[in-house]
């Protein structure tokens, strides 16, 4: 019998990555759980350990997997942020602009108000308003950059979706960080700091349109600086 050539190789391990998936899917496996050793998945998919373990390695390098040492494999919790990051770093380096960036955060974020209307989260708005009010004190300029991206960061986290919270803190996590250099003096804080107050407030009065008109203007004036 002729050795597998590399092609063979790439698409047998492709192959069986699915086939696992499958495997976790048919049996209903959940974050946590531990997934059969490798001889196990060897005898069930008729491979021979090397593929198992590639396939393995794949799926732990994409995050679908935990190994730890000695005591196996263990399926994760659901998370696409490492998923996410590796995209955004590849758009960066090909040429992707940061306005682009800005411009599907207003998008994420105005889409935020119309779930947290829907769902009726008083209590989440009540604490971003707390949360507003207590950051109006920021004093350094990394506190005020801090205080505007926990607004931003809290603002998604009240529509009480996980995986539009995943998506979505990831999008804006990436912007600030790629985003650094840019100052913000008291003065500039404070009128960012009033403006959050007004999109709250405009959210607890039930005023979802104008939440958003005044979200997308708050947002378009970063992508100016």
């Amino acid at each position: 019998m002729k050795p597998i050539d590399i092609e063979e190789r790439k698409s047998l391990k492709t192959t069986i990555i699915q086939e696992i998936k499958q495997y976790i899917i048919e049996h209903n496996l959940k974050a946590g759980d531990k997934l059969p050793a490798e001889r196990k998945f060897m005898e069930i998919f008729g491979v021979s350990r090397s593929v198992i373990r590639e396939a393995l390695s794949y799926l732990e390098n994409t995050g679908v997997i935990r190994v730890r040492q000695g005591q196996g494999a263990f399926l994760n919790k659901t998370n696409i942020e490492n998923l996410l990051d590796n995209f955004f770093f590849l758009w960066q380096i090909n040429g992707g602009n940061i306005s682009d960036i800005q411009s599907l955060r207003a998008i994420f974020e105005t889409s935020a108000i119309d779930e947290i209307y829907r769902q009726k989260q008083e209590d989440a708005l009540l604490t971003l308003k707390q949360q507003v009010q207590t950051s109006r004190h920021a004093t350094t300029e990394t506190e005020r950059k801090e205080a505007d991206r926990n607004f931003h960061s809290q603002l998604l986290k009240a529509t009480n979706n996980e995986l539009f919270i995943q998506i979505s803190h990831m999008i804006t996590s990436y912007f600030f960080s790629v985003a650094a250099h840019i100052t913000l003096t008291e003065k500039e804080f404070h009128t960012l700091h009033d403006e959050h107050e007004e999109i709250v407030d405009l959210l607890i009065e039930g005023n979802i349109e104008e939440a958003k008109r005044k979200l997308t203007i708050h947002i378009d004036k970063t992508k100016k600086s």
